[in-house]
């Protein structure tokens, strides 16, 4: 009794450890070695990660895939899709991500299966993702990131910048936002067939976009400034 006792202490030690500090193989190895049959199945989660954080990731794939086997969870099938992909097996990573939502529809799992969709071109898909995301945490500027693509990538640019403003208007910092923008700005059409760009909204808002990037940005350009700039590009 006080062995089984000394054993859950270890295996405690060993979990709580995971968090914060780096476990070896090896503990892990041992921990799998003596763990009962029904825990098992977490050490080899435990040990794949390691081997992930080593860049062994035949090794992760393996010890994720008996985890797997031994009882399926949600974190098992991230991680192991989450090898998938980065070993080009989109599909197989699709697959994961999509047995993953099943368990347990989580913000992490629809954000890594969106970006699947994206890379794999299944844009549609990307929009359904990205829109759970949305829906799942409204206020966080990056949730918009996988739509704001997508909708670029399928052409659809004014739901793309509409997104992208969403997400700068949380926070301004968002690269991806500011980035979709500068690639896809907004055409307006002005007096005299003089065309300008810029996001819409607030001009000051993105004042220093436009000026980083060379882009004239007025909002009423009166007629004497419209004439000049016709009189200079001819």
């Amino acid at each position: 009794m006080k062995q089984l006792v000394a054993f859950y202490i270890v295996v405690l030690s060993l979990l709580i450890s995971s968090l914060s500090l780096a476990v070896s193989v090896a503990e892990y190895t041992k921990a799998i070695e003596q763990s009962p049959e029904d825990l098992k199945y977490k050490f080899y989660l435990l040990r794949g990660l390691v081997y992930r954080g080593q860049g062994n990731i035949d090794a992760a794939m393996k010890d994720f895939s008996i985890s797997i086997k031994m009882r399926p969870t949600h974190d098992a099938y991230l991680r192991r899709g989450e090898m998938y992909f980065e070993t080009g097996a989109y599909n197989i990573a699709e697959q994961d991500f999509t047995k993953a939502i099943n368990m347990n529809p989580s913000l992490e799992a629809y954000k890594l299966r969106g970006v699947t969709y994206l890379v794999m071109g299944k844009l549609d898909k990307a929009v359904v993702d990205g829109s759970e995301i949305i829906k799942e945490a409204p206020q966080k500027s990056n949730s918009y990131n996988i739509r704001m693509e997508a909708y670029a990538q399928m052409g659809e640019l004014e739901l793309a910048r509409k997104d992208a403003r969403k997400a700068l208007s949380l926070d301004r910092n968002n690269k991806v936002a500011s980035d979709l923008l500068v690639r896809y700005p907004e055409k307006i059409e002005l007096q005299g067939a003089i065309q300008r760009y810029r996001p819409r909204e607030n001009i000051n808002k993105y004042r220093v976009w436009a000026n980083n990037r060379g882009f004239a940005f007025t909002i009423k350009p009166d007629a004497e400034e419209v004439d000049k700039e016709s009189t200079d590009s001819r």
